[in-house]
């Protein structure tokens, strides 16, 4: 921004302030009414055909050196205490839409006809309708002495409306005006509906009233039935409703099946092209508030309830927001999803609330492999005899696991489920479930036919919940037996 720019905005603040002064003396505030637009004061004046306002002698083209009131002034949007409303990054006025706002600003008229008298301007204050500035509520404005720069009489006192001709083109009111914030085409700035009135050479009547006390006694109304033009202009005030968009993230997104610890991470984008909006809630389904700890297994958070800047208003990189929080979860089986949904709602400048989205994200439970062991001991039967006793205990490790025991294979003796060939008894058999740190035992008896130490291996099969199988080595285990034999 230029310096000859910063000095052009500072006199226009200057100029506004002074005016809205001027205007409030001048016209003091238009009663809320339903008969304050033109076709109200045209008929009470005595008038029973309606308005048409067909001609286009004298229009509102443009609206200028806005002052967006501050009231009282001062505040985060008035820094210079100016009570005008300072621009964003952008350069741009705001309001809030649906809400009515106060500003003061040059009004230009241009002629496009001959010389015309006693120059009226109504502005809608209740958003227009279908008929603008004709009907409903509107602030109605003349062109005096006191509010015109380019102010011209051509009539005896004591009339004192302001008249317009070739060499006083365009003619200027700057004035204070309370109006709609509203956007009718789309294009996020305010448009205001308005209309103009004027009076021809030969319906020249005494204009001696420029404040509106009541539709009976307002003199700015038009000639004829045509001598008016209505329309609806859009003014340099932007107006917009912002949306934010979240993204959850697992950042562990797998946990044990014996349970533990989960961060996530959550980003929360403003997408306003000017508007900040600042946070109302985040709230997750499952753990509730993500910006406070010690409770629903909350262990740890960085999120706060921020104000989010738009694109434009973001020097210090803050859209997204970004923020973590870390929660404990309880055991689960393998393969399960723990799903959760982040929901943030806000509120943007403009008070437009309940701003809000939501994202999910999932964390997978993963086995934890734990594996089992076999224990094997012998003992003898007889002082001096070929059947050995052998005690077998099978333990799950597993904390969470279920083991599923499906075989008991010994290298001598072969499957000791089943008595048969030199397995002389048992008490095993499969298939056994094992509970998580539990253990089953069993025993078997074995004729060995040798003398010496016998020394014999057995295996076994098993496989956990997870469907993850073992064997040996964890499932193996040897027993040796000293077998003699005395002669008498």
């Amino acid at each position: 921004m230029t310096s000859f720019t910063r000095w052009l905005r500072s006199c226009a603040r200057i100029i506004g302030a002074a005016t809205l002064v001027v205007g409030g003396l001048l016209l003091g505030a238009p009663p809320v009414s339903a008969q304050s637009c033109i076709q109200d004061v045209w008929m009470a004046h005595g008038n029973t055909q309606g308005l048409t306002c067909t001609a286009n002698d004298v229009t509102l083209s443009s609206v200028a050196n806005i002052c967006i009131v501050v009231s009282p002034p001062g505040g985060p949007r008035d820094l210079n205490n100016d009570g005008c409303q300072d621009p964003n990054p952008l350069g741009q006025f705001t309001c809030v839409s649906g809400q009515q706002f106060t500003f003061t600003a040059d009004f230009t008229m241009p002629l496009t006809a001959q010389a015309r008298y006693d120059l009226g301007l109504y502005i809608a204050q209740d958003g227009g309708g279908a008929d603008g500035a004709l009907t409903g509520v509107c602030a109605p404005n003349v062109v005096t002495a006191a509010n015109s720069p380019t102010f011209i009489n051509k009539d005896s006192p004591p009339d004192i409306c302001g008249d317009i001709d070739d060499a006083h083109n365009p003619q200027v009111i700057h004035q204070t005006i309370t109006t709609m914030c509203n956007d009718t085409n789309g294009d996020s700035k305010v448009n205001l509906p308005w209309c103009t009135t004027w009076r021809q050479p030969g319906a020249n009547e005494v204009c001696d009233s420029a404040t509106f006390g009541s539709a009976s006694t307002f003199d700015a109304y038009p000639g004829s039935p045509s001598k008016c033009n209505c329309g609806d202009l859009n003014i340099d005030v932007f107006l917009e409703t912002a949306s934010i968009t979240v993204v959850k993230e697992a950042v562990t997104p797998t946990v044990l099946e014996t349970g533990g610890s989960v961060t996530y991470s959550v980003a929360v984008t403003n997408n306003a092209q000017v508007s900040d909006v600042a946070l109302d809630s985040l709230v997750d389904n499952l753990y509730g508030d993500i910006t406070t700890t010690g409770h629903n297994g909350i262990t740890a958070t960085t999120c706060t309830l921020a104000t989010i800047p738009a694109e434009s208003n973001d020097p210090g990189g803050l859209n997204p927001y970004l923020c973590q929080f870390t929660v404990t979860v309880g055991a689960g089986n393998t393969g399960d999803k723990i799903t959760d949904i982040v929901t943030a709602c806000g509120t943007d400048d403009f008070g437009h609330s309940n701003l809000c989205d939501d994202d999910p994200a999932d964390v997978t439970y993963v086995d934890v492999s734990t594996p089992p062991s076999l224990a094997k001991t012998a003992t003898a039967t007889q002082a001096v005899a070929v059947d050995v006793q052998y005690s077998v205990a099978v333990t799950n490790n597993s904390v969470v696991d279920t083991l599923t025991l499906s075989s008991l294979t010994d290298d001598k003796f072969g499957d000791i489920t089943v008595a048969a060939g030199n397995v002389i008894s048992t008490t095993c058999a499969v298939p056994q479930a094992i509970a998580p740190s539990g253990n089953y035992t069993c025993s078997f008896v074995g004729r060995i036919a040798t003398t010496g130490l016998h020394t014999n291996t057995l295996d076994g099969a098993a496989t956990d919940d997870d469907g993850v199988p073992y064997g040996a080595p964890p499932l193996r285990d040897t027993a040796g037996v000293n077998i003699t034999v005395t002669f008498p």
